[in-house]
Order: C-alpha cells, then sequence, then structure tokens
C-alpha cells in the first residue's frame, strides 16, 4: 500500500508568495500527473497554519530581519518573514490543486515558540495523527513531492523512515529554498540518499 504526501502546496511558495519559491506551476504540473495517473492508495497535503504571532517570524522581534539566526528559549532558529498564517490567503491550497482528490489533509497548526519542519512531530496532536492515519490505512510505503526540500521534505522523510516506512522522494518535484546557497536542496538530497531513501523520477511511477 502506497500513499502520495504532497508536502506545503501552499500560496506563500508559489508565484509571488511571502515565500516564493521557484518553478512551483512545474511541480504542480508533476503532482497533478501522479494524482491522476500513479497508483496511490492514498493522497495526503500537509498544510501549515501558523499563529500570527509566532516567534520564528522576524516581524514578531525588535530589528530583526528574515533569514537571521537567533536564540529562541535557548535554540538557534532561523527566522522567517511572515507566512502561510491560519485563515490567510497564503496559507491556502494553491489554486492548481485539486482539493477533491485528497484523501487527508494534514493541519500543521503549531505552537508559537519554535517550526516544526516534520509532519511526524509527535509534538503536535495533528502531525501525530498522520502516523496513525498510514499505519489505519496500512500503508507500507510513502513518496514525498513539494517544499521546501531541505526543511520540511528532509525532516518527514527521515521521520517516516524511521518509524518503518519504506520512503522515496520524487526529485523532480522536489523544490528547495536554497537560502544560504544554490545548492542547499542537492545537500538535502544527498542527505536522504546518504540515509537509504529511495530517490526516483516522477516517470518512473507513471504507468
Amino acid at each position: 500500500m502506497k500513499a502520495l504526501l504532497l508536502m506545503d502546496l501552499q500560496n506563500d511558495f508559489g508565484n509571488f508568495g511571502a515565500l516564493e519559491i521557484k518553478e512551483t506551476t512545474k511541480m504542480l504540473a508533476i503532482a497533478k500527473e501522479l494524482m491522476a495517473a500513479a497508483s496511490f492508495d492514498c493522497i495526503i497535503a500537509t498544510q501549515y497554519a501558523h499563529p500570527a504571532d509566532h516567534k520564528s517570524f522576524a516581524a514578531n522581534h525588535f530589528f530583526r530581519y528574515p533569514n537571521q539566526i537567533v536564540a529562541i528559549e535557548g535554540i538557534e532558529q532561523r527566522l522567517w518573514p511572515i507566512h502561510c498564517v491560519e485563515g490567510s490567503f497564503g496559507a491556502a491550497f494553491m489554486n492548481a490543486l485539486d482539493e477533491s482528490q485528497l484523501d487527508k489533509i494534514i493541519y500543521r497548526t503549531i505552537d508559537t515558540t519554535r517550526p516544526s519542519y516534520s509532519c511526524f512531530n509527535t509534538k503536535n496532536s495533528s502531525e501525530a495523527k498522520l502516523t496513525h492515519y498510514l499505519q489505519q490505512q496500512n500503508i507500507k510505503e510513502v513518496f514525498f513531492l513539494g517544499v521546501n526540500t531541505e526543511y520540511g521534505i528532509t525532516d518527514s522523510a527521515l521521520d517516516a523512515q524511521q518509524l518503518g516506512f519504506k520512503t522515496f522522494l520524487v526529485e523532480d518535484a522536489c523544490l528547495a529554498a536554497n537560502l544560504d546557497t544554490e545548492d542547499d536542496g542537492q545537500k538535502a538530497i544527498l542527505k536522504l540518499q546518504e540515509a537509504g531513501i529511495v530517490l526516483l523520477n516522477s516517470q518512473e511511477l507513471i504507468k
């Protein structure tokens, strides 16, 4: 049994969004093709819903700006532009994503103190439900695509593997923010490959 996990296909990561990532239109086309043509037993989308006062937002700190690394409650964290705020247009799914094809939406509402990149983060009750849902559906294999390769996708894929799921990365449908260097995404993919996660091209899944 196989599940396709669509990671954070939300307006703020798309064209003209607060955290715009290049080539989301191309990535969405691949996602739609897989949803229509590949034989997945369930299709799941994750959706961030940040509180507006989240401490990872640079605007919630005096004299701070996005991409600074600061200590919050003793933990070093990157500061972000305000994005994917609960109930906002930016938090909504991109228009090209047909929600009627989704079997499950995992709402990633998180506490105000720290970001949570993995959709398997058991400190969050909504995310913990993902593990239960996959087990309930007898899912053995999970396939990831979406954004951001070096954050949510990497952490989620590693957690999926640790939880016992055979884990795959649809490499041509994963996009990186590349905030530090132009090859952040490639470094993340190499890390996943070294951890034993299987890389594949979307065309390998279409029959």
